[in-house]
């Protein structure tokens, strides 16, 4: 299986998974800022406030909100491949996706060596990077 993803670099893509991971909130923010919402009608025939195209304002919010969804779906794809899965997928929602802690933390948390961690954050990112559906893995 691993043959597959041997034309790859694997540093290069995991540093693009990382930064594919750490946009999640740009993109729940830009989903919350892009929300439908509705005006209040002008009685005097004067706009009350910018006027926006519905349709490109709907296409741009699912856009956002698709994109946030898709960083969910794939750390909880690497949670449901078994035990070990299960740290890796906590391993990048503490430190790419939701909370942002420091290593330190995190392995205080897990109950494990630092240099356990930074292997199995090494192979997480592997494991994302192998599954984001984007343009994330790098020739060598």
């Amino acid at each position: 299986m691993n043959s597959v993803f041997e034309k790859y670099d694997r540093k290069k893509s995991c540093d693009n998974a990382q930064e594919w991971l750490e946009e999640y909130w740009y993109w729940k923010d830009e989903a919350q800022k892009k929300k439908i919402t509705l005006g209040s009608p002008s009685f005097d025939g004067q706009p009350k406030a910018r006027t926006y195209d519905p349709d490109k304002r709907m296409v741009d919010w699912t856009n956002a909100q698709n994109e946030w969804k898709r960083r969910e779906l794939v750390l909880k794809y690497i949670a449901s491949k078994g035990d070990e899965h299960e740290l890796y997928a906590i391993i990048l929602d503490n430190r790419f996706v939701h909370h942002h802690r420091s290593v330190t933390r995190i392995c205080m948390d897990l109950h494990i060596a630092e240099r356990t961690f930074n292997r199995m954050q090494e192979k997480a990112l592997w494991e994302a990077a192998r599954i984001i559906p984007a343009d994330i893995l790098v020739e060598k």
